[in-house]
């Protein structure tokens, strides 16, 4: 017990220099999936807020603002850093005043990754959220 064979001494380095590389790419890799779920929920809690605000407006053009300007909130307060793209299907605001209607925001975001990434990862992820969100039927101008 505790004695070597002579053979054994460079068997530590070896290994070593073997599984080195493979757990520096299994945490590259964990840190990229991290990074895209972490971007996705944040993109999904922003078409959400969007939606929401544009469908509180009283005008389609006050909910352009409102769901442009919360997006960009949102994104900026969780932290997410990317240059989004918000589009709103806001057609419901041509349905008459009582009637049901929704508004939809859909947001994309690119998530860069080249900075925790190995070679031959990718170097960004193209994240798309879409949220509906019923329009206020009782909406009127003021």
């Amino acid at each position: 017990m505790g004695e070597r064979l002579a053979g054994d001494a460079g068997n530590a380095v070896v290994e070593t220099a073997i599984l080195a590389p493979v757990f520096i790419a299994f945490l590259a890799g964990l840190l990229v999936v991290m990074r895209v779920t972490h971007g996705s929920a944040v993109v999904a809690q922003a078409a959400a807020d969007a939606a929401r605000q544009a469908s509180i407006a009283r005008t389609a053009r006050q909910a352009r603002a409102e769901a442009n300007a919360s997006a960009m909130n949102t994104l900026r307060d969780r932290g997410l850093h990317c240059t989004p793209s918000v589009r709103l299907d806001l057609s419901g605001f041509n349905r008459p005043v009582g009637q049901p209607a929704t508004v939809s925001a859909r947001v994309t975001c690119v998530i860069q990754l080249s900075d925790v990434g190995l070679p031959g990862m990718p170097g960004a992820r193209t994240v798309t959220k879409t949220h509906r969100s019923p329009i206020d039927p009782y909406r009127a101008a003021r």
